[in-house]
């Protein structure tokens, strides 16, 4: 039996009363090795490794998760995160790696936290899925729209739990926000307005050395080779770099284009009929991701979408005749009023919307999971709140947005068949050829 079939099976009714009582036992064994005083036992604890210590990896530091392996190609990162976990865990048990096909190859690993550069999420996402890891991803999703399809069909057809990382899923006052629109207290959704924060430009650089502990050509990977230099590889640099990520319209915009799917009730649709996007390239640097932004949608039932990057709170001094700046957050405007929402916050016209109660028999109520979200979902066997089919639409977003900037463009796009139709120049933008041997 798989140990995550086990961890269910003990789910059952009957695995309480097979925990013997405390005084039954014999004085030497701890109470919290047996799941008594509020805790989870050792064999029931998922095992979860980390692979790419960028963001967000030590949320999972719980006491109702073991923590067996970290992989990096920095040696120091992996020291680190080693003794952050054995310091929390007080033991010395979680090993590292610099190849994360070594622990993906462990039988004791039940589930990967994937936080590497976007270039990679494909290649490690669909190696865990085909070794029945179940997998916590990132945002976005892939660097390609090829690339998020093949991660899509090796979740379902392997049938593991998948969650994306865009965590305003999690935001209770965004969900309140969402439920008022899809609940019809603003009328017809009709427009929404999108801020983000824009991107960047970088000056003049030089090659350099590899530092000894980094694993340079891994790093890479299925990136087109270029010379080293810090700037390359830090966070958040390398998210304006082409060759590893779409910028700032995915590495950081597809939390609001996540969050307006979810509010435009368009979670199980399969996305817009046409984009028109313009940006402004960087002209010298290291920098070449698109740093401003105007990207206008069309969905088929007539819904449309103004995305915008914005400075602070989307008024920047940047902000000229012309290119205009959406405020930081979403609007949802209706016929019958608007509804804004960003982190812990959102506001409405008219203001008593505010004071509505979104009743049990409300036609739609939406998830409001903790952060135990995924191991949770990981120990029962259950769909997350982020699900990979709305992390491949809403990452998707942005790469049709991308292709239309760079085509400098208006585009049609097909969503069911996630194609442009008849454009095919537009067409080979949806995939990347990757270097060798690298491929998904």
């Amino acid at each position: 039996m798989h140990r995550r079939e086990f961890l269910k099976a003990g789910l059952g009714a009957g695995a309480a009363a097979a925990v013997p009582t405390a005084a039954a036992l014999p004085a030497a064994v701890p109470a919290s090795a047996l799941g008594l005083e509020g805790r989870t036992p050792p064999s029931g604890r998922i095992a979860i490794a980390a692979i790419g210590l960028g963001f967000g990896w030590p949320m999972f530091l719980r006491e109702d998760v073991r923590f067996a392996a970290v992989c990096d190609v920095r040696k120091d990162r992996r020291d680190q995160a080693k003794a952050l976990v054995d310091a929390r865990q007080g033991n010395a048990d979680c090993r590292t790696y610099p190849d994360f096909r070594d622990v993906l190859a462990r039988q004791d690993v039940d589930a990967v936290y994937i936080a590497t550069p976007d270039h990679w999420h494909a290649l490690v996402t669909t190696a865990a899925a085909r070794a029945g890891k179940d997998v916590y991803c990132q945002k976005p999703l892939t660097r390609t729209i090829a690339e998020g399809r093949a991660v899509a069909d090796a979740v379902r057809r392997h049938g593991i739990v998948f969650q994306h990382g865009t965590q305003q899923r999690h935001d209770q006052q965004m969900l309140f926000g969402c439920e008022l629109v899809r609940n019809g207290y603003i009328g017809r959704l009709r427009h929404v307005r999108i801020g983000s924060p824009s991107g960047a430009t970088s000056g003049p650089w030089k090659p350099e050395p590899v530092p000894l502990g980094l694993d340079y050509e891994t790093w890479l990977g299925p990136a087109p080779w270029a010379p080293y230099t810090p700037l390359r590889i830090a966070s958040h640099p390398w998210y304006h770099i082409s060759d590893y990520s779409m910028g700032y319209i995915a590495g950081w915009g597809v939390h609001h284009a996540d969050s307006a799917m979810q509010g435009s009730g368009l979670d199980a649709d399969s996305g817009p009929v046409q984009i028109d996007a313009r940006g402004i390239f960087p002209t010298e640097g290291l920098f070449d991701n698109p740093y401003r932004w105007q990207m206008r949608y069309t969905f088929s039932g007539g819904l449309t979408w103004h995305w915008t990057d914005c400075e602070g709170d989307g008024f920047g001094s940047r902000a000229g005749p012309g290119w205009p700046q959406n405020r930081m957050g979403i609007t949802l405007e209706g016929s019958e009023g608007w509804v804004y929402i960003w982190r812990g916050q959102v506001y409405a016209h008219p203001r008593s919307l505010l004071g509505v109660k979104i009743g049990p028999n409300a036609p739609v109520q939406l998830r409001r999971p903790l952060q135990a979200d995924f191991i949770d979902c990981v120990r029962r066997r259950l769909p997350t709140c982020a699900p990979v089919e709305v992390a491949h639409r809403s990452t998707t977003l942005c790469s049709i947005g991308a292709i239309s900037m760079l085509l400098r463009r208006k585009l049609t796009w097909d969503p069911v068949k996630e194609q442009f139709p008849g454009d095919e120049e537009a067409n080979r933008l949806r995939s990347r050829a990757m270097r060798e041997p690298w491929h998904v």
